[in-house]
């Protein structure tokens, strides 16, 4: 309901702001040094909204750049900027990150996202024909919503790590390129497989690259081959100039990785790379190898095997979430609430000891990721109840989050202070005390932070905040008798 409010909020007030790419450059488009990322640019009319910049070293007002505005989901534009720096280099390309658009209640994106694209346009020379979005997570939901609410001026999504806002389906007249980019262990990985595949199957230009890693931004060679592949798409439709150099560069780059898969003997690695190749290049390219390539493979068993193994993984994950949102709900619902908090327990750590296995496997995999959902959800959950100041419900939720990862020291602080707002003080004595014991040191936030005032009179509190600085203490100590 949130998401779509926001979306057709967004698709009354964007397109004045997009538009305004058709005005001409001012002089102050010389203002901002080139090669280096500046971290914080306040817009001229409104000084509460900023962004992270980039321009390429080539930039100049005298020509139109394409641009990348990227959305992250705790209002850090400074770190996908710092991700699509490299590519911005060598593509020549700018790159806008949002620090106001966030995951949570209350924030005004619609008033963000005008800011963003007014003061951007009106200040640097943007090439209008080759605007980019890209986001991860639920910044990646806030890429693909823009994209459509543009109505054709965003013509790619670089979504990294979720797929698109939930009112937002895919359709034949998809208006732009599309490339998903998830983690191995990224629990999002099945929702932007099956989008890619969704619109694959609509004829859209689209790919998917996983990388090695969990729910998180891409590293900074992922996320050049997604301005790669944008650069691409823009040959392929006249956006710009040909270049045949590119061309061969990245089609050597691309054949290397399907000789790659075929020295590994990896038959569904290789029909992979071989058909997304095809693909990518047709037009191009002369690509008939790879597609003959793609197509005999593509009916043999060791490629039906591949898509019957992620299909199992997805039926997995999707079985392990459907059960713990179940009994999340009965949790809420049922009477017996002490003996439904402990069959959710007995789940998450039975999770838990799968994702710690020390092999690697289809179990330990899907586990990781499952929990990696779990948490993402539990913390969303979190906000929100704060934000709502319930904070009974704020408890239970930590407390949840705290079975996934058990020895984060900053969670259990979180939750201290969330039982005292809650007025349960011995329990909130109590996960301070673990707090600290896991490795929570800093003093003066114990002593200050006012969600924990209700419990500075206990005893036992009192006798708490010593700790910190006894370990400390003992630290120093050990460390000069080392040194010693």
């Amino acid at each position: 309901m949130i998401q779509s409010k926001r979306y057709n909020i967004i698709r009354r007030v964007l397109l004045p702001a997009l538009l305004l790419s058709a005005l001409p450059i001012f002089v102050w488009a010389h203002e901002f040094p080139t090669g280096r990322v500046i971290e914080r640019v306040n817009c001229l009319k409104d000084d509460k909204q900023s962004y992270a910049l980039y321009l390429p070293v080539n930039y100049t007002p005298e020509k139109r750049f394409p641009v990348i505005y990227a959305f992250d989901p705790g209002a850090r534009g400074s770190l996908p900027v710092e991700r699509f720096k490299e590519a911005a280099e060598k593509y020549n390309y700018i790159v806008v990150g949002s620090n106001n658009s966030r995951n949570g209640p209350g924030v005004p994106l619609s008033a963000i996202i005008n800011a963003l694209f007014d003061d951007t346009q009106a200040r640097l020379a943007i090439d209008e024909r080759r605007v980019y979005t890209t986001g991860f997570s639920g910044g990646a939901r806030v890429a693909g919503m823009i994209a459509f609410a543009s109505k054709g001026q965003i013509v790619g999504v670089i979504a990294c790590g979720a797929g698109f806002p939930a009112e937002a389906k895919p359709a034949k007249d998809l208006p732009f390129a599309f490339y998903g980019i998830a983690g191995s262990d990224d629990f999002n990985l099945i929702e932007v497989r099956q989008l890619v595949r969704s619109l694959d199957s609509l004829g859209a230009s689209t790919n998917l690259a996983i990388f090695e890693g969990d729910h998180s931004w891409p590293p900074t060679a992922a996320c050049t081959e997604a301005v790669e592949w944008m650069e691409l798409q823009a040959m392929k439709t006249g956006r710009r100039n040909r270049d045949d150099k590119l061309i061969a560069a990245l089609l050597a780059k691309r054949s290397e990785r399907v000789r790659a898969a075929e020295a590994s003997q990896k038959t569904f690695d290789i029909y992979l790379e071989a058909d997304a190749l095809a693909k990518d290049f047709q037009g191009l390219a002369n690509v008939a190898e790879f597609t003959a390539k793609a197509e005999q493979l593509k009916l043999s068993k060791e490629v039906k095997e591949g898509f019957k193994q992620e299909k199992t993984e997805e039926q997995l994950q999707q079985g392990y979430s459907r059960n713990f949102f179940a009994i999340r709900q009965r949790l809420r619902e049922d009477d017996s609430r002490d003996v439904v908090m402990s069959e959710l327990r007995a789940f998450l750590a039975t999770l838990r000891k799968k994702a710690e296995a020390a092999a690697p496997g289809t179990e330990r995999s899907v586990a990781r990721r499952t929990l990696a959902e779990f948490w993402v959800s539990l913390m969303e959950e979190s906000t929100q109840h704060r934000y709502n100041k319930k904070y009974v419900e704020l408890t239970t939720a930590l407390t949840l989050a705290a079975e996934i990862r058990p020895q984060n020291a900053q969670l259990f602080f979180n939750l201290a202070r969330a039982q005292a707002l809650a007025g349960r003080k011995k329990e909130a004595v109590e996960s301070l005390r673990k707090a600290i014991e896991k490795g929570f040191a800093n003093v003066e936030e114990i002593k200050n932070n006012p969600d924990l005032e209700t419990v500075r009179a206990e005893k036992a509190y009192k006798q708490l905040i010593e700790m910190p600085s006894k370990k400390s203490a003992s630290a120093a100590g050990d460390s000069n008798a080392r040194r010693n």
